[in-house]
């Protein structure tokens, strides 16, 4: 794919030297696309996304973003090169307000100015701009991940890692995030995903890979996927991703 920003191959990585998680995962991610990871629980999904971002180092393979091979470096330094990662846990400083989490998001690039970067968030999340002294520890769960989304959308990244954005939120709120995840990438930004409403997130992305116990077993668009009977059983029914 001669256009990819982002991209793992023959990726190997666990967590304990004995354990494999990722057996050899390759991906591809096209500039301006929205790629959706599914799987059964266990499958790797999420070590995938901790391994691009240098929160698990590979023990072999490859991850490349633009034409940088990023596989070992530190996340602060993946982060400089415009990769951005919203993980599904601890991913708001609780005792800050939402102010101050969204400029400790851009220590990564103090070359970009704080204030217009900030208006850009809150025209991103209109909400945040009303919570904006408030802790981010009493903010909703909703509101919680519209943060987490906007700290690591403030130093501008050109792909951005969603891990499970819609865990936990009200149904109001799942929708709602779908709305601002397709408004992210319509803006410019890549977005590789995994996400545990798999046929819906599925269904918005332009295409996705079906992981099986840290390999890869299925990959196409992302539409067509989400039809896939084999995929539906193996993979979204009721288990998602």
């Amino acid at each position: 794919m001669t256009n990819a920003v982002l991209s793992t191959s023959a990726l190997v990585a666990g967590y304990v030297p004995q354990v494999d998680i990722l057996n050899g995962v390759s991906i591809t991610v096209a500039n301006n696309e929205i790629v959706t990871v599914v799987g059964a629980n266990g499958a790797g999904k999420s070590t995938l996304l901790k391994t691009i971002m240098g929160l698990l180092a590979p023990k072999s393979g490859s991850v490349t973003l633009g034409s940088l091979d990023i596989a070992g470096l530190r996340p602060s330094a993946i982060v400089g090169h415009g990769l951005g990662y919203v993980p599904q846990r601890e991913n708001v400083f609780e005792a800050l307000p939402v102010e101050e989490n969204l400029e400790i998001g851009l220590t990564s690039r103090r070359d970009l100015p704080l204030r217009p970067r900030m208006e850009a968030m809150y025209a991103l999340f209109p909400r945040l701009r009303e919570r904006r002294r408030q802790l981010a520890g009493n903010l909703s769960g909703g509101e919680r991940q519209m943060l987490a989304m906007a700290r690591a959308l403030i130093p501008q990244p050109t792909v951005l890692l969603l891990d499970e954005p819609t865990a936990g939120l009200a149904p109001q709120f799942v929708d709602l995030m779908f709305e601002q995840v397709s408004a992210i990438n319509q803006s410019g930004v890549t977005i590789l995903m995994v996400e545990q409403n798999a046929s819906r997130a599925l269904a918005m992305s332009h295409r996705g890979y079906a992981l099986d116990l840290g390999r890869n077993t299925y990959e196409g668009a992302g539409p067509a996927l989400a039809r896939d009977t084999r995929i539906a059983e193996l993979y979204l029914g009721g288990l998602h991703a």
